[in-house]
């Protein structure tokens, strides 16, 4: 049975990784590689094929334009999958931003990792194979991490899956830019000062897994994963470190679609994740 496989923000690091890997463990797939420029894209299927040196010719991937930031890309997408091959296996969400330059507290960090990930979700949920689609999200240990650190009303909060709706993830995004512009928030949140702790990438990553479950639970009929690559030296977080290759990640996050699982887990290297549990000494 051919299935088709969509990667997006899968030109280079983790989401590379992840569609070599899947390339050659699912050679009867269809492999998309979402990259928001065509060319990007077909200058990564080219890198894989000459890292393989002829072992693998990479020719079940096919390069699919998709800015997960755009609500007009992602909706060109949708039907492009739609048209060409009817429905769609399986979605592997890995777009994400830690920063902008050295912009820290740029809008697309929430843009990419939070809006980026739930608009890209339901926009494809229609056209999931049924009975058999699978969603997979990248995520973070540093969502459990900041969770941990919050005060405990506000952790309660997004912990509390029987409330949370969209909106109110939407209007807990708007509540943290308020809270880094000047403290006058409706809800208390990691203080800025607390380094990457309180960063805007980890709280992206923590508002983004309450959907997730929530989205899980509402879809019984599709399987869901929510998955951590761990810290892999990529280009994204190129000047912070990275103590894994990302190779590694690609292995975790694609251990869903390889393996039988759990849904509506959070899950790193094939083991299972809280969704709050505190940070190692750094």
């Amino acid at each position: 049975m051919v299935h088709t496989i969509l990667v997006t923000g899968s030109n280079k690091g983790i989401g590379f990784e992840a569609v070599k890997l899947l390339a050659q463990e699912k050679p009867e797939s269809t492999i998309l590689l979402g990259s928001r420029s065509i060319q990007n894209g077909q200058d990564a299927i080219e890198k894989m094929r000459s890292s393989m040196k002829g072992q693998c010719d990479f020719s079940n991937v096919h390069v699919l334009q998709i800015d997960v930031s755009d609500s007009a890309s992602i909706q060109s997408a949708v039907q492009h999958v739609k048209s060409t091959y009817n429905t769609l296996d399986v979605l592997l969400h890995n777009s994400g931003v830690m920063k902008v330059g050295d912009d820290w507290m740029h809008p697309s960090v929430f843009d990419v990792n939070t809006r980026g990930a739930h608009d890209t979700v339901e926009a494809f949920t229609p056209i999931l194979t049924p009975d058999r689609g699978v969603v997979v999200v990248v995520s973070s240990q540093v969502a459990g991490w900041y969770t941990h650190a919050l005060p405990a009303e506000t952790r309660s909060m997004l912990l509390d899956i029987d409330h949370v709706t969209w909106p109110r993830i939407e209007g807990w995004l708007q509540d943290w830019d308020q809270f880094a512009k000047d403290g006058k928030s409706q809800h208390e949140w990691v203080p800025l000062s607390q380094g990457m702790m309180g960063s805007k990438y980890f709280a992206s990553k923590a508002l983004l897994n309450p959907y997730l479950r929530a989205y899980a639970r509402a879809h019984p009929s599709i399987k869901v994963a929510m998955v951590c690559p761990g810290y892999c030296k990529t280009e994204m977080t190129e000047g912070v470190g990275g103590d894994r290759p990302a190779s590694m990640g690609g292995a975790s996050v694609t251990w869903p679609i390889l393996n039988a699982f759990e849904s509506g887990k959070f899950y790193q290297d094939g083991k299972e994740l809280e969704w709050s549990y505190a940070a190692p000494a750094w």
